[in-house]
């Protein structure tokens, strides 16, 4: 199993990610000490950090540089609220191979992580074109195929779509899915995201194709027919 280890001190923030990233089937570890960071790193493998760039103690620009000091070669994504150039830049240089700014929505760390292991392993099949049925989508270019019929996707419906075709069967809470695609400190409404619903709905609305299902009280579900 992908073992992830993620640094960061705010302790909701890192349950969360945590929570996130063990729904999409990795083993994970968190410590909010760049220190303790730096310990745990040396003594059992990783396949990849995300590591908040301001850490109390050893920060997080000086948790990777002695990492790659120390000959790791595992990927990093740094995590910070600051989005300036120089702190992009200090983080890059320090060894990262990736930034993220805070807020940020989840589908798109989890759209890094995938991208960061893929490169490290050496993989280029694309694992990014989903199907289910007479259904295909492509990630990256947003494309939509229902059985002849291929339209592209608005940046939010697809991020909706790609959810629920990565989770099939699984209930997905609504508030899951606002923070998946809003932020975790994103400020949206439930209508917005019924909306959203609505229109994807009717772009799979067509017969025998994979449908989403309201889960009373609860959120959705995506179903597959099979």
């Amino acid at each position: 199993m992908t073992a992830i280890l993620i640094v960061e001190d705010d302790q909701s923030l890192g349950e969360a990610i945590s929570d996130l990233l063990r729904e999409e089937g990795y083993a994970v570890e968190l410590c909010d000490q760049g220190d303790d960071a730096l310990a745990i790193a040396s003594d059992q493998p990783f396949d990849l950090l995300l590591v908040d760039a301001m850490l109390p103690g050893m920060d997080g620009f000086a948790l990777v540089s002695n990492l790659r000091q120390r000959g790791h070669t595992e990927p990093v994504i740094m995590l910070t609220a600051r989005d300036g150039v120089q702190d992009r830049v200090r983080g890059l240089n320090a060894g990262a191979d990736d930034y993220v700014t805070k807020p940020f929505a989840g589908i798109e760390l989890c759209a890094r992580v995938r991208a960061l292991l893929r490169r490290q392993q050496g993989e280029f099949v694309d694992p990014d074109t989903l199907s289910t049925g007479n259904v295909r989508f492509h990630v990256r270019t947003r494309e939509l195929t229902v059985g002849m019929e291929t339209e592209m996707l608005a940046p939010k419906e697809a991020a909706l779509l790609e959810l629920f075709m990565r989770h099939p069967g699984q209930i997905l809470t609504k508030e899951q899915i606002m923070q998946r695609l809003w932020g975790y400190d994103g400020d949206v409404l439930e209508n917005t995201l019924e909306t959203y619903v609505s229109r994807l709905r009717k772009r799979l609305g067509r017969e025998e194709c994979p449908t989403i299902q309201t889960v009373r009280s609860l959120g959705y579900r995506w179903l597959t027919g099979d």
